[in-house]
């Protein structure tokens, strides 16, 4: 799904027949929706940040909505000026590009026979994904080596677009709404500041140290509309930070949580599937050091120490309480060079966790 994207000449050799002994068909039928889902997200990932950016990704969105009959919203920056969702604007602000959000519904607890699928009551969960299609660092500005692969950094909306895409081809029987926040991080004339105050869609305002700590500020405004409807829970991925790469490696992703249930239903989900995850602390003593003197936060802690988890408690402030996972893959999305067991590229993570987290209710 990777490799072989842009070049004239395809060098993978796809199987011709795949023969599945002593496996139920229903298993099998299964496994190829799943596949597809995760297959789904690693394309998006795999294409170039030139073919996809907050409007095209807004129409692979809209596409595969009317496919699998999921509910969308598209907010373009009109809508989201009227909604005050002034962090992702100001994220934004640097490309000519403009931000979207996309909200995405899923009705499927009908199917149980205990409700209406068209009801509009609270979801059992809500998917929340980052999607910065390219990030430059912003004025922050990151080097060539660090950027190359910026492409990437829209890995959680990807794989919350390819969960949708799965539960909802699936028909499970759950209630889901999904917010996927798109943006470019670019250095435009009008791009957003060191120094810069911004007013997120709650009301909390965010002091800006870090132009390249931007996707917690994206998130911001994403999580807050997705609280709106109320959900049970809250599982929110994103590529969000290096630090987490540098505690757990490139294979296992980091786990924050305010609910240690909602915690350990992901955790477990994942573990189902053969994806390493690993908790760190949320400890009270971190929340410190992402008070701002001039605004209520900034948006990085001091220091470079313990930065995942920083970036997590930024993350908590916009949640309203509601129990929430947050997901760093900064490390298991994606791979610069193809390994034994495969592509380079994208990796599709956290796709199979979230569907067998909606699965969990069955």
């Amino acid at each position: 799904m990777g490799q072989d994207l842009y070049r004239a000449e395809p060098k993978r050799i796809r199987f011709g027949t795949t023969i599945w002994t002593s496996a139920p068909v229903e298993a099998v039928e299964r496994g190829t929706v799943i596949a597809d889902g995760v297959n789904l997200a690693r394309r998006l990932v795999n294409m170039a940040p030139d073919d996809i950016y907050p409007q095209s990704f807004s129409e692979e969105c809209a596409a595969i909505a009317g496919r699998t009959g999921l509910d969308i919203e598209i907010w373009d920056e009109s809508q989201l000026v009227r909604e005050r969702c002034n962090a992702m604007l100001a994220v934004g602000r640097g490309s000519v590009r403009p931000p979207r959000l996309v909200i995405l519904r899923y009705r499927g607890a009908g199917r149980t026979g205990h409700q209406s699928p068209a009801t509009d009551e609270a979801p059992d969960l809500a998917f929340v994904g980052k999607g910065v299609t390219f990030d430059s660092g912003g004025l922050s500005l990151k080097p060539s080596e660090g950027m190359l692969t910026m492409k990437c950094d829209m890995s959680g909306a990807a794989a919350v677009l390819g969960a949708m895409a799965t539960v909802a081809a699936l028909r499970l029987p759950v209630n889901i709404v999904a917010g996927i926040g798109l943006v470019e991080n670019m250095t435009g004339p009008a791009a957003y500041k060191l120094g810069d105050v911004i007013t997120a869609r709650n009301g909390t305002t965010i002091e800006v140290h870090n132009t390249d700590a931007e996707g917690r500020i994206v998130l911001a405004d994403v999580l807050d509309v997705i609280r709106g409807f109320k959900p049970g829970r809250i599982v929110d991925l994103a590529t969000l930070t290096g630090a987490c790469v540098v505690a757990l490696g490139q294979e296992v992703a980091g786990l924050f949580t305010n609910d240690q249930p909602c915690c350990d239903a992901v955790a477990n989900a994942a573990r189902a599937v053969g994806e390493p995850v690993w908790q760190l602390p949320m400890y009270s003593d971190y929340d410190e050091q992402i008070k701002s003197e001039v605004a209520d936060i900034k948006n990085v802690g001091d220091g470079r120490w313990g930065g995942a988890i920083t970036a997590a408690k930024f993350l908590e402030r916009f949640v309203g309480g509601i129990p929430w996972t947050h997901v760093d893959i900064a490390g298991p999305a994606f791979s610069e060079k193809s390994r034994p067991w495969t592509d380079g590229g994208a990796s599709g993570a956290m796709v199979r966790p979230l569907v067998e987290l909606a699965r969990g209710g069955e």
